[in-house]
């Protein structure tokens, strides 16, 4: 028997269904990223079943596929005017549970699959645009299934969450989905899931299938695997020229490899890069030709214009995909937690942080201790690394708490991204193609790499922390004081970095914490 997630993984890749059934251990434990898109699923399918009411068909549970889906139908068809949820299905060796089962009033049954992702908007933000096509696999695959009850399929919709929705408190959840029918666009796909479970079926019973990694491995969702494929990949130049950054570095790579059929970084020649990024093209083959960094002269200018205090800040937030607080879109992004390094004159420091874990909206107390620790009317520079996040939330923050606004707009005119200036001035080529700033400090500060940090490493770790620090009731309080001091930590580490990168872009010897 194989399952709908059977075939959505070998939609995205053969391999990864194969290796899923004969290689389980391969995939890394305490993965954060595939915890929250799991734990994000189950919240929102809980509150989805919720907002159907209390008098739902649960088919009750069967030892096997068939004995369940026999079940499911006896108790729907005993009770033809209820809704049913989690209904277990079965067809031809296929397994399937759809998410609800709504009775149509011209007969037999829409069905529902409610998804932890946002209702697509075109850019007027007002007219319905595609469902994703992964989306329309997993419904097509369900609408196949559902034929084995004989009962009339009415429709097909996907329940999405409406992100243009505010949640307005007192557990108030009526706007928080909104249903996308999707008959018309499955129609197409469903003679075809046969196919793909007879070809699913067939990579089941033989080796393992040979693949390079690729676009599938991060589409729709990224591969457990990935790590264990690299290894198994027909080995390439050791710098490729696929290390070119950003659309338009691939765009450049995949011109030169068809028009010329370079594959390595070194072998064009610098004047056939071309476009706006043409000198940081060459300043990468530089880098990895001589296997040296390079840094620009004149790097440090930007520097040299800006006040004292200076202060280097960064922000982590939680976008919960079901709102808890007053006011607050599914997956608003909402600071929970940020460090401050100020300079008061150069190269004397001091640190400045907050962080909430009370599990109550932490945006005024979080504006609050902004203002107190930094002056909002300081003509020193806030320096950010990727303004686009910083600058965001504090948006939001203005949009969401008006009476802060004037502070809050202080902070956006005064911040200066050091993003941009590494890109534009430094490269090493450990960076392999990346500006990140997790893989720029290791080039400068090797002392402190993410990897050492426990478990709190990257920002979808400190929402896993913040989720179970927080929001979780039965984690214990010596775990929660544990989670505090690792997401203290890990944040501190942002802003330090921020720090070191200014002093290399400034040509200064490294400052001391």
């Amino acid at each position: 028997m194989l399952t709908k997630s059977d075939l959505a993984s070998f939609r995205q890749c053969r391999r990864k269904l194969w290796l899923e059934h004969n290689r389980p251990d391969l995939i890394p434990q305490n993965d954060a990223t595939v915890w929250r898109r799991a734990n994000d699923g189950n919240i929102v399918g809980a509150k989805a079943r919720e907002l159907l009411g209390p008098n739902v068909i649960w088919p009750q549970r069967e030892a096997n596929a068939t004995a369940a889906a026999t079940t499911a139908i006896g108790q729907l068809s005993a009770s033809p005017n209820q809704a049913a949820v989690e209904v277990p299905m079965y067809r031809d060796g296929l397994y399937a549970r759809a998410d609800a089962l709504i009775p149509s009033p011209g007969g037999g049954y829409i069905l529902r699959e409610s998804k932890a992702s946002t209702f697509p908007l075109k850019p007027d933000k007002l007219t319905p645009a595609a469902p994703e096509e992964h989306h329309l696999d997993d419904v097509a695959i369900q609408a196949w299934v559902y034929q084995a009850t004989g009962w009339p399929l009415a429709d097909v919709e996907l329940n999405l969450l409406n992100n243009r929705w505010q949640y307005p408190g007192n557990d108030d959840y009526s706007g928080l989905f909104r249903q996308l029918p999707v008959t018309v666009g499955i129609a197409g796909r469903i003679p075809q899931v046969p196919n793909w479970h007879a070809a699913a079926q067939q990579v089941l019973l033989g080796a393992m299938p040979a693949t390079q990694t690729g676009a599938q491995c991060s589409k729709p969702y990224a591969c457990a695997f990935h790590n264990y494929c690299t290894t198994l990949d027909t080995p390439g130049p050791e710098h490729p020229l696929t290390l070119l950054p950003g659309i338009g570095g691939k765009s450049t790579a995949k011109k030169l490899n068809q028009q010329r059929g370079y594959t390595a970084l070194h072998e064009p020649q610098p004047s056939e890069f071309t476009g706006d990024d043409a000198a940081l093209y060459c300043r990468m083959q530089t880098a990895h030709r001589t296997g040296l960094p390079v840094l620009e002269p004149g790097s440090g200018s930007r520097f040299a214009v800006l006040p004292y205090p200076r202060y280097y800040f960064d922000f982590e937030g939680i976008d919960l995909p079901v709102p808890r607080w007053v006011g607050v879109r599914p997956y608003e992004q909402i600071p929970f937690q940020w460090s401050c390094h100020i300079e008061r004159t150069a190269g004397v420091f001091e640190h400045v942080e907050f962080l909430d874990l009370s599990g109550d909206d932490p945006s005024i107390p979080c504006i609050e201790r902004m203002i107190d620790a930094i002056p909002p009317d300081s003509p020193g520079p806030i320096f950010v690394y990727f303004q686009t996040y910083e600058a965001g939330r504090l948006r939001e923050l203005a949009d969401r708490h008006p009476q802060y606004r004037l502070q809050l707009d202080q902070y956006l005119a005064r911040i200066v991204d050091l993003h941009p200036i590494v890109r534009a001035n430094y490269y090493h080529p450990s960076m392999q193609g990346s500006f990140s700033i997790k893989t720029v400090l290791p080039t400068i500060a090797p002392d402190l790499c993410y990897e050492n940090l426990l478990e709190v490493t990257d920002g979808t770790a400190a929402q896993v922390a913040y989720l179970y620090a927080a929001l979780d009731p039965h984690t214990p309080p010596a775990r929660k004081v544990e989670l505090r001091e690792r997401l203290l930590i890990y944040c501190k580490q942002d802003t330090w970095a921020m720090v070191e990168v200014a002093y290399l872009l400034q040509g200064l010897p490294r400052p001391t914490q």
